[in-house]
């Protein structure tokens, strides 16, 4: 028993100590939450911490990890929630795993979908030192799906592209002023 607590405590500090933002502010998804629970089960029951079954779970998590950075680090560029509506910075996290969901764009992966071509380029190439933990936030909601932004939502520019808007988001903040649409669809294509 004694061993366990001893990894679970070494396991706790490799993960949150080897991440310098998501260690400050331990924010995790559900699917990590879940993924790190049955690690710990596995172990309770006799399950060596260099099984492949434990591994597995492992890369899984740092998998999640690395979306959950991504997702905050681009909404931070594209849309701080320390400048824009919650709703407005959740519905460009969404965006971004809604394209991840669909066949219709090039990337099966949030890394990909972000470092596409003229897409969130200059959020991706960018440190993660600015990075927020209301970021985090946002993109923990999102992924957890804590919203209400449709599945087609796959646009977020200055621009109206797509079939439809869905939300337009005004930003002011007196020294810039912006809208944004959020806009749903393809075109030619049946939702």
């Amino acid at each position: 028993m004694k061993r366990i607590v001893v990894a679970c405590i070494l396991l706790s500090l490799f993960v949150f100590g080897a991440c310098p933002v998501c260690g400050a502010y331990g924010i995790t998804t559900e699917r990590q939450d879940w993924l790190h629970d049955t690690a710990d089960a596995l172990r309770a029951m006799g399950v060596s911490e260099d099984s492949e079954e434990i591994k597995s779970l492992q890369r899984l998590w740092w998998a999640e990890q690395e979306d959950l950075d991504i997702i905050a680090k681009t909404v931070m560029h594209e849309a701080d929630p320390a400048y824009c509506e919650w709703e407005h910075s959740l519905s460009v996290a969404v965006v971004i795993l809604n394209r991840v969901a669909s066949p219709y764009f090039k990337g099966d992966t949030v890394k990909e979908i972000v470092a596409a071509p003229g897409q969130y380029l200059k959020a991706y190439t960018y440190g993660f030192e600015n990075t927020t933990e209301l970021c985090y936030l946002v993109a923990k909601a999102a992924k957890d799906g804590d919203h209400n932004v449709p599945a087609d939502a796959f646009w977020q520019d200055t621009n109206r592209q797509g079939c439809y808007v869905w939300k337009e988001f005004l930003l002011d903040t007196g020294w810039y002023k912006s809208t944004t649409y959020i806009c749903c669809g393809i075109p030619g294509v049946k939702s």
